[in-house]
């Protein structure tokens, strides 16, 4: 997914094949190629880099340890 970012207009407006498209706050959000080629065009537009995705790693939790009874 593409993602652009406009630190000058937080509410840039643009035409794709006829259709408005908006940011909203500043980034907009896209994996349309017809939408990355008009961005790629915008003078005030930013394509921001693409982060890898990290794999969460699940850690193991010791088990826990029996409790003890009071002895009364």
């Amino acid at each position: 997914m593409a993602t652009y970012e406009s630190p000058r207009y937080k509410e840039l407006g643009f035409y794709v094949d006829g259709g408005f498209r908006r940011f909203s706050g500043g980034l907009f959000h896209t994996d349309n190629p017809a939408e990355i080629a008009v961005l790629d065009a915008l003078v005030d537009v930013v394509r921001q880099p693409e982060e890898p995705q990290a794999v969460a790693e699940v850690k193991e939790k010791p088990a826990s340890k029996p409790r003890k009874t009071s002895a009364k």
